[in-house]
């Protein structure tokens, strides 16, 4: 098998996790309604859509919460960057 890369793993679990939360949604919704007549809503019809309401929901949250990393990120980089200038600079001049 492929080895995958980070950013496709997360893709992978978050597609998981909303296949999880859709049925979860729709059986929380139909115990806290108390109305057993609506359990057509539990059809597959109904999981897709609620996949499809779910799924870019968590994309959108894990991209508005890796803001944060990326800052930090570009941040370490440049400071790696200017140490590996400076050590090279010394290792010539020895």
């Amino acid at each position: 098998m492929k080895h995958l890369s980070t950013r496709k793993k997360q893709i992978i679990a978050l597609f998981v996790f909303s296949v999880l939360i859709s049925a979860a949604a729709i059986i929380h919704g139909i115990f806290f309604d108390m109305d057993f007549n609506q359990i057509e809503r539990l059809t597959f019809e109904g999981f897709i859509f609620t996949l499809l309401v779910f799924f870019p929901t968590l994309i959108f949250m894990e991209w508005l919460f890796e803001w944060n990393n990326n800052d930090k990120m570009k941040t370490l980089e440049q400071k790696i960057e200017k140490l590996e200038k400076a050590l090279g600079n010394t290792r010539k001049k020895k």
